[in-house]
C-alpha cells in the first residue's frame, strides 16, 4: 500500500514596517530623481536664456559698430518749418553758434529726451551710407537714435534725414535687447589717452574744451571731426543673464 506525502508550502508576506521602508526608498528615490531633473532643466533653461541674450547682445554690438563707424560731423540743422530747443545752445568753442552733431542724454541743462520727445534718449547723432536697395527717392543720411525704456528694452530708432524737426516721430523703431539692468555710455575726445579719467559721460564738449581739442587735438584735414566728434565710445550694458558687457567702438578718422 502506497502512501502519499502531502507537502505544505506556506507563503510569508512582507510585514507592515517592510512595507513602509520600500515605501520611505521609493518616495526618497523619486526626491532625489525630481531635484536632478529640475535642476538639469533649469540649468537648460538659463543656459538658453544666456546663449539667447548673448546673441541678441552681440547682435547689437554689430549694429553699433556700423552705426558709429558710419557717423558723421553733420551739425544738427534748423528744422525747415518751426524751431526746436537746440538754439539754446552754444557749442561753437570760436564763440559762434554751433549746433552738434552727436549728444548725449544730457546736454547740460537740457535732456535729449526733452529735445526729442522719446523718453529714455541716451545717443543721437547721424550716419550716411543708408542702404537704398528699392531706389527710393531719399537722403542716403540717416539720424538714428538708441534709446532705454522704463521696461528696460533697448531700441534703435530711426529717421530718414529732411532737416525736419528734431521732436518728429520716427520712421521705425527696432528692438535689440530686453532685460536691460543698466547701460553706460562714454565719450573719448580726440588727443586723449584712453584711461579711466579721459572718458566722459557726456557729448558734445563744453566750449572751453572744444577749444583746447582744436588748439591740441590730432592735426591734420580732420581738424573739424577732432573737435567736434568723439574718437571713441565705450558702452558698458548689464543684463541678468551675460552680468555687465561692454565694448569699445572707434568711429571713422581715428
Amino acid at each position: 500500500m502506497s502512501h502519499g506525502v502531502c507537502k505544505f508550502v506556506t507563503t510569508r508576506g512582507f510585514t507592515l514596517i517592510e512595507l513602509l521602508i520600500a515605501m520611505s526608498l521609493t518616495v526618497l528615490i523619486g526626491g532625489i530623481s525630481y531635484q536632478f531633473i529640475d535642476a538639469s532643466l533649469r540649468a537648460q533653461t538659463q543656459g538658453d536664456a544666456a546663449l539667447s541674450s548673448l546673441t541678441a547682445i552681440e547682435q547689437t554690438w554689430q549694429l553699433m559698430a556700423s552705426d558709429l563707424h558710419s557717423s558723421i560731423d553733420r551739425p544738427v540743422v534748423t528744422p525747415a518749418v518751426g524751431a526746436d530747443l537746440l538754439s539754446v545752445l552754444d557749442t561753437g568753442g570760436t564763440g559762434e553758434a554751433r549746433r552738434p552733431s552727436m549728444m548725449s542724454a544730457q546736454l547740460g541743462n537740457l535732456s535729449l529726451a526733452d529735445l526729442l520727445g522719446r523718453d529714455g534718449a541716451i545717443l543721437w547723432f547721424t550716419r550716411h551710407g543708408w542702404v537704398n536697395p528699392l531706389g527710393q527717392q531719399r537722403s542716403e543720411l540717416q539720424r538714428v537714435l538708441y534709446r532705454l525704456d522704463n521696461n528696460g528694452s533697448l531700441f534703435r530708432d530711426y529717421w530718414p534725414e529732411r532737416n525736419q524737426q528734431m521732436s518728429s516721430m520716427p520712421q521705425a523703431s527696432l528692438l535689440l535687447l530686453e532685460n536691460v539692468q543698466a547701460i553706460s555710455i562714454s565719450f573719448l575726445p580726440h588727443g586723449q589717452t584712453p584711461d579711466d579719467s579721459a572718458w566722459l559721460p557726456y557729448w558734445p564738449l563744453p566750449s572751453a574744451q572744444l577749444s583746447a581739442v582744436g588748439q591740441g587735438g590730432v592735426q591734420g584735414t580732420n581738424q573739424a571731426l577732432n573737435r567736434f566728434m568723439p574718437a571713441a565710445i565705450r558702452v558698458l550694458i548689464q543684463t541678468p543673464e551675460l552680468g555687465q558687457v561692454e565694448r569699445i567702438f572707434l568711429l571713422a578718422g581715428v
